[in-house]
């Protein structure tokens, strides 16, 4: 058939086309070789033994998310924990909303940072203070705006630090809202988070977040905290993860009872803006890990943009056609099951849409990057 005869085509459509079908072939190796560790994962059903913990959370101007989120992570079902509150610098009423909250739990420690520190502001300085006043070596971060999906949250992720395992990496999801802008936003964190538990499935773990991470107070010392990167606005979780995390001390924890949720923004501006902070991160990222990232990130990128050439050429729309018909049913294969763990089914068919959209928003995020860099973060 002369549809199928690909001898006269012009060089420039065989280079479209290559790219096309080689993109295809490096995502697809991506999702078979790394997230479909993920899909096919099976977490223990039983929580290990249970040691005392420290929660960490950093706190300025936080009144509002701490009246809504500190109960539940206070009251989560552990036989021996504390929740070291770190005030950074707080000008609302942050302080006094503590002083309440420790009159009824004594297990609540408030750590306020004075004007006697007041040019080491930053959330890494308020992490390292709260980690040296910490009185276990377990050690569960999160954020004031999130809450735990429930009470087994504390126990579920510091079971994980078992035998070699120092480090820990939970999910931190985002609540459900309506609008494109809320199902966009909560499809790149389970992107995200394919990405980085895959990866550590595979032992190369890159990245943790902030909002739902573990790690031992040893580790924490032993690597010397953030000071290879303390002159990073960002990067207290993924910058400390990549430095420490390994093949062999570190793991995943999956169980939805781990999860924690965290409120979206509610702006384009606002995401953008976030967006901006957290890519700044990567170029600091070892040499391993911007390989492995950028070749998919680039292969992603390179698809979308060679699939809508390839389909406007009338002898290769077939190649189109079948290339991303394969892309997608190996995709919706491997974020069925994505979904169902992370607890985000709603997002499923979405993902095709989140799919196509996430590598041009990544791209434009990180030209902007490269223009200006991003503001920080406080």
């Amino acid at each position: 058939m002369e549809t199928f005869n690909l001898q006269n085509l012009p060089t420039w459509q065989l280079v479209v086309a290559a790219v096309f079908v080689g993109s295809l072939v490096v995502q697809l190796f991506y999702y078979l070789f790394f997230f479909a560790r993920l899909a096919l994962y099976k977490p223990q059903e039983t929580v290990g033994q249970v040691e005392p913990v420290s929660v960490i959370i950093c706190a300025w101007n936080e009144e509002d998310n701490l009246k809504k989120n500190l109960q539940s992570i206070l009251e989560q079902d552990h036989p021996e924990f504390e929740v070291i509150v770190v005030n950074d610098h707080s000008v609302d009423e942050t302080d006094l909303l503590l002083q309440a909250w420790q009159k009824k739990y004594a297990h609540l420690r408030v750590i306020e940072l004075t004007r006697d520190n007041v040019n080491m502001r930053g959330k890494k300085f308020a992490i390292s203070i709260g980690i040296k006043g910490a009185k276990y070596d377990r050690l569960v971060f999160t954020d004031a705006d999130c809450r735990p999906k429930s009470k087994q949250w504390l126990r579920l992720m510091s079971s994980g630090l078992q035998e070699e395992k120092d480090l820990v990496l939970g999910y931190g999801g985002f609540e459900k809202r309506n609008g494109l802008l809320n199902m966009l936003y909560r499809y790149e964190s389970v992107h995200i988070a394919m990405q980085y538990m895959s990866y550590a499935l595979a032992s190369v773990p890159y990245m943790g977040v902030g909002r739902n991470l573990a790690y031992r107070k040893e580790l924490f010392f032993k690597t010397k905290g953030f000071i290879k990167h303390r002159h990073v606005a960002s990067g207290d979780d993924d910058l400390m993860v990549n430095e420490v995390a390994t093949g062999k001390n570190t793991a995943i924890e999956v169980r939805q009872g781990s999860h924690t949720v965290s409120e979206p923004r509610e702006t384009w501006a606002e995401w953008w803006l976030q967006k901006r902070r957290h890519l700044s991160t990567g170029s600091f990222y070892k040499t391993g890990s911007k390989f492995f990232l950028g070749i998919f990130t680039l292969a992603h990128l390179l698809f979308y943009l060679s699939f809508f050439v390839v389909l406007s050429i009338k002898t290769l729309y077939w190649l189109a056609l079948c290339g991303i018909l394969l892309k997608w049913v190996v995709h919706l294969s491997i974020i069925r099951a994505v979904v169902r763990i992370l607890d985000e089914l709603d997002l499923f068919l979405f993902s095709l849409l989140g799919d196509l959209f996430t590598p041009f928003f990544n791209t434009a995020v990180a030209i902007s990057n490269r223009i200006k860099s991003p503001i920080r973060w406080r």
